[in-house]
């Protein structure tokens, strides 16, 4: 026999309209939900609390007892569910759902953010060692991730949210509003920056770097710049930096990295031409700190990574190296500069040279008969002649 579903009534609140209203909504991972991915969860615990009669109850303040979803269906739309607070009193069958679903029941909005107020993204790079359940360092967004969480952690923990000061005591972190209307986390920096910034790491176990608050804004990362981790592909048997033993080449290499960075003299590349560059460069990037190898130019990159290899007593994996498509100019000068730091080089090197123009004119794909780049050097020079 076919379900007869009723006709929507006027006041009955859908996912969409009630979004608002909660917080902490979890997926089955655990995972905190927002904007879209909340909204669709919050339809399916509708769709779910409603099919359950035993759970989808809410006993009222007069005593009496009705659902807390319905399901319901409106003219030209399809059937769908929706909170009974068209009948019942609509803060009652809010706050019935929220404690049967587990999650938060916001009576009010946050009050709006100001300036002295702190989200995530402009403390991260004064806070550090933050490390996961595994105890293993995070950077980049799965950092900003964690502290992202540990700040709604402290927050819905009243008894650790609090800092003294002078005047009485103040919450460590904060709920407001931001742009969009979007609610956030924030640090309590209206009374003494540096001292909310210790307090929270104290409580979350992390260390605040005080040093980093008025240095020098770093360059970007560029595009092409290789870090430990993407060089631990290209340079192999990488020795050990003094005497520590180190387990993996990305951390075999960042602290050659670090070594190299502290000594001037050494952290130079010398081209074919005479000149010099930097080896090692400091760069940021998602507002973490990271020593890089100077690699953006495609003309210079061979040069710095022949130094680097020179300096660790390592192998360079010609198979491995990656080249920018976007700078296809720099990568046939490139080969020209190598075809010519070949001639008269030792047979090492000149083996070394020859190997990466090879690799580079590959990536070029370019539209010629000539399979290796001797012969597409061959005939450039032929045609030069010619004319």
């Amino acid at each position: 026999m076919t379900e007869t579903i009723e006709l929507k009534q006027e006041g009955e609140l859908n996912a969409s309209e009630v979004v608002k209203y909660f917080d902490n909504i979890k997926n089955a991972e655990g995972k905190k939900l927002t904007q879209s991915e909340k909204r669709g969860y919050i339809r399916f615990l509708f769709a779910k609390l409603c099919e359950d009669n035993e759970r989808n109850k809410c006993i009222l303040a007069n005593g009496k007892v009705v659902p807390i979803v319905v399901h319901r269906r409106q003219e030209g739309r399809a059937a769908a569910y929706y909170l009974n607070t068209a009948k019942a009193p609509k803060e009652e069958i809010l706050r019935a759902f929220a404690q049967r679903v587990g999650a938060e029941y916001k009576t009010s909005k946050p009050k709006a953010k100001n300036l002295d107020e702190l989200i995530v993204s402009d403390v991260k790079h004064l806070l550090d060692d933050i490390k996961s359940e595994e105890g293993k360092k995070l950077s980049g967004f799965k950092k900003q991730d964690k502290l992202n969480n540990l700040f709604r952690e402290l927050y819905h923990t009243p008894s650790a949210n609090k800092y003294m000061t002078p005047d009485g005591e103040i919450p460590i972190i904060v709920e407001r509003l931001g742009v969009n209307n979007k609610t956030a986390y924030c640090l309590n920096c209206v009374i003494n920056r540096q001292d909310i910034l210790e307090a929270f790491a104290k409580w979350a176990g992390c260390k605040y770097c005080p040093e980093k608050e008025n240095k020098e804004n770093l360059a970007e990362k560029q595009e092409g710049e290789l870090t430990a981790r993407e060089c631990a592909k290209i340079f192999h048997k990488v020795e050990n930096r003094g005497m520590e033993y180190k387990k993996y080449g990305s951390e075999k290499i960042l602290a050659w990295f670090n070594f190299i960075y502290r000594h001037e003299k050494l952290n130079q590349a010398e081209l074919p031409n005479g000149s010099c560059v930097t080896l090692v460069v400091r760069r940021r990037s998602y507002s973490q700190e990271c020593l890089c190898l100077n690699t953006a130019d495609e003309i210079v990159k061979p040069f710095v990574l022949k130094r680097m290899a020179e300096i660790t007593k390592s192998e360079i994996c010609i198979e491995n190296l990656r080249f920018n498509p976007q700078s296809k100019t720099s990568l046939y000068r490139s080969i020209v500069a190598l075809n010519k730091a070949a001639q008269g080089a030792s047979q090492e090197d000149e083996q070394y040279y020859r190997a990466y123009a090879q690799k580079a004119y590959q990536s070029l794909s370019p539209q010629s008969k000539e399979i290796t780049v001797s012969e597409w050097l061959a005939k450039i020079a032929q045609n030069k002649k010619s004319k």
